[in-house]
């Protein structure tokens, strides 16, 4: 290809220049464009695969918790739990909230304290509510730290930062307003500046959240081998220099023109013709300035400077291939992630699963918080226990549930129907924790440890064959160990191979033998019947009780029964007490009463020579939330509910589906999707460049190919 004027030459080279400028300007605004246009129509994950899990997914996540456009904003103060400073909480939330342009503020101010009463019965006031000096802070402390959940979304376990979830469309034009508000509504800052980081990574904030120079970086070097040989070679013209050089920049764009991502597509197109238009320009005036009057020819011959670095890093991009992970990097904008789990969020075993994902994601190295809604139940004694957990019976979940409705991390963490639920986990990004390889743990995790269906059972149900309810007990055994472990890994708690040991045996005890100790439970079941037959004798209007004799005969007839007695043996108790003074349905009445307290009775002794075996066996605290959570695992291993695994299409199965969403797993799935076509790309591209070579300077010019 060749023109016989020079000039022809030039203009025709600088008109195709010219252009592809016009065209990248053209699609550089069009872009900008369609992303104000978007602002109205918000797609949360717009760098990742159409078709892939994270986009299906995070995007109905998004939708369904409303996590969009949504920042988390970080107040830094002495003392959260101050008294001054949980009255002017409310206060800095209302006042944000009234600032133009921002929809919504979720605070601390919205949670609440649930209790339930002997009955069953849930009730709920605000958590933060409390006097004013050290003692009413201190309680206050007290039920937040039992309350992980709240915790997670709100504050630091240190208590020196408050968070604030603030909704709105545009935080730089607001960000200002919303530090002056908080600092003038009475809270203790320790600073002026109020950090934001959107609780949800937005690329239609940052279309290109990489540097803007660095594709026209890459692209000019990749373009460079050819673009010398094109600019020294005294074969080319200098239009056709120009074109190659041309074709070339868009061949170096392969990699990203193959992206599984129309936003990375659209950038790569315009980013190539922007550094091939720059490239030819650069060419020409090269190549005229070398075929000027008096300049001898160029012969094209290869730098070792240019040509030992190049084999080099062919090579080492060879070998690292495999290794390579790709990613929009959208997740260093903020340090939380979710993972979503699907199932009913009522069932004590769904639950208990629940939980037990977010304990494996709390005990993951990097990770410096993680909760969900599973938390709320352990800051809720139920009634006549000293230590809350979940409940055995799904009308007690339910009922805890419903009366915790409006507290705000509820709220945020639970479906409107109780079907999903979300696990919050925040990285410590001081860790310089790889964020993909915490998702690879879940991802392990899931696929090997993770129960996604589960059959309820009792394991003092003996209707059910022994082999099924002793499958129930070893999973109840084998939960315990695992979840104290995690508790202490968790605490910084150093065990030894016999406290390891130890609580092997404990959670053994506690699942298979519920023992009692006779002397203290005789004591406690005088005591509770006492209790009852006082209730009762109100309740029937009675001016006496009976007599102390009868009262000591009841007491050692109940205390003689075996564990698994039924309400038919307690009922026959009853009867020789009253005679014939009372109906049967009432003795039957009082009778499923007893029998329930006395089975309270029966497991608060048994776990509390569990619960003490365990600590001073393994020489844990035996105050604090540590021992709590011990506890509460003890009496999760005495039963007597227990999900066991089962097939998911089984009659009566809880399921419980579990994914990662939100920036990190977004970027993982494009990097898995992407990969292997960036592979292609550098195959095309490099195939491409050494055609040209060859088009160029004959066989010569491919000692430039590298």
């Amino acid at each position: 290809m060749a023109l016989a004027n020079p000039r022809s030459c030039s203009r025709a080279a600088l008109l195709v220049a010219s252009v592809l400028a016009a065209a990248a300007a053209a699609m550089i605004f069009g872009e900008e464009a369609a992303s104000a246009r978007s602002r109205d129509e918000f797609d949360i994950v717009r760098y990742v695969p159409a078709d892939s899990v994270a986009a299906v997914r995070g995007r109905q996540v998004a939708m369904r918790f409303d996590l969009g456009r949504r920042f988390e904003l970080t107040l830094q103060v002495n003392n959260a739990f101050a008294a001054q400073n949980r009255r002017a909480i409310a206060r800095a939330e209302a006042e944000i909230a009234a600032i133009p342009g921002v929809r919504r503020v979720i605070g601390p101010s919205g949670l609440l304290t649930v209790a339930v009463d002997a009955s069953g019965r849930a009730t709920s006031a605000p958590l933060l509510a409390g006097g004013p000096g050290e003692a009413a802070s201190e309680r206050v402390r007290q039920r937040l730290i039992r309350r992980s959940d709240a915790i997670g979304w709100f504050f630091s376990r240190a208590g020196t930062e408050i968070r604030l979830l603030v909704d709105t469309d545009d935080l730089p034009a607001v960000q200002s307003a919303i530090e002056t508000t908080a600092a003038s509504s009475g809270l203790v800052l320790l600073s002026g500046v109020a950090p934001a980081a959107p609780l949800w990574p937005e690329p239609d904030r940052r279309p290109r959240p990489f540097p803007p120079w660095l594709p026209f970086l890459l692209v000019v070097g990749a373009m460079m081998p050819g673009a010398c040989a094109a600019a020294a070679s005294s074969r080319p013209t200098v239009p056709r220099g120009s074109l190659i050089a041309i074709a070339a920049g868009l061949a170096a764009a392969a990699p990203l023109m193959l992206a599984p991502v129309e936003g990375i597509r659209q950038y790569a197109l315009w980013s190539a013709c922007v550094v091939a238009a720059v490239m030819a320009l650069l060419i020409t005036v090269f190549r005229m300035a070398a075929t000027a009057p008096g300049v001898e020819p160029v012969r094209l011959r290869t730098p070792l400077a240019i040509l030992l670095p190049s084999v080099v890093l062919v090579g080492a991009a060879a070998v690292l291939a495999p290794r390579l992970a790709l990613g929009t990097q959208l997740w260093t904008q903020t340090s939380v992630f979710f993972v979503e789990v699907r199932g009913d969020m009522e069932e004590p075993v769904v639950l208990r699963e629940l939980r037990r994902l977010t304990d494996f994601l709390r005990a993951e190295p990097g990770v410096a918080h993680a909760w969900s809604i599973a938390d709320l139940f352990f800051g809720i004694p139920a009634g006549g226990e000293d230590f809350g957990g979940i409940p055995a019976a799904p009308e007690a979940a339910r009922a805890i549930l419903v009366a915790a409705r409006d507290d705000a991390a509820v709220r945020l963490e639970l479906a409107a129907d109780h079907r999903a639920a979300l696990v919050g986990v925040r990285l410590d990004d001081e860790s310089g924790v790889d964020r993909l390889l915490v998702l690879a743990h879940l991802d392990e995790y899931l696929q090997r440890e993770h129960r996604p269906a589960l059959r309820r059972i009792s394991v003092a149900d003996e209707r059910l064959p022994p082999s099924i309810r002793g499958l129930g007990r070893g999973i109840l055994a084998a939960d315990m160990l695992e979840r104290v472990l995690r508790i202490c890994e968790r605490s910084g708690r150093m065990l030894s191979d016999s406290d390891v040991r130890t609580i092997e045996r404990a959670s053994r005890r506690a699942a298979l033998l519920p023992l009692v100790d006779p002397v203290k439970f005789k004591a406690a079941i005088a005591q509770e019947v006492t209790a009852f037959l006082e209730q009762v004798a109100i309740a029937a209007a009675q001016v006496t009780l009976p007599r102390p004799a009868e009262r000591q005969r009841l007491v050692d007839r109940l205390a003689g029964q075996p564990a698994d007695a039924r309400v038919g043996e307690v009922s026959l108790a009853l009867r020789e007490l009253w005679g014939r003074r009372l109906p049967d349905a009432v003795v039957t009445a009082q009778a499923v009463e007893l029998h329930r307290r006395l089975a309270g009775v029966r497991r608060r002794d048994s776990a509390r020579i569990n619960f003490n075996y365990l600590l001073y066996g393994a020489d844990l605290p035996t105050e604090g939330v540590l021992s709590e959570e011990v506890r509460d695992a003890t009496l999760d291993a005495m039963g007597p509910i227990v999900g066991v695994p089962t097939a998911s299409d089984a009659r009566g199965a809880f399921l419980v589906e579990a994914a990662a969403v939100g920036g990190a797993p977004s970027d993982q799935a494009l990097s898995v999707a992407w990969m292997p076509l960036v592979l292609v790309g550098l195959i095309i591209f490099a195939l491409f460049t050494a055609l040209l070579l060859e088009a160029i300077g004959g066989l010569a010019a491919l000692a430039w190919w590298p």
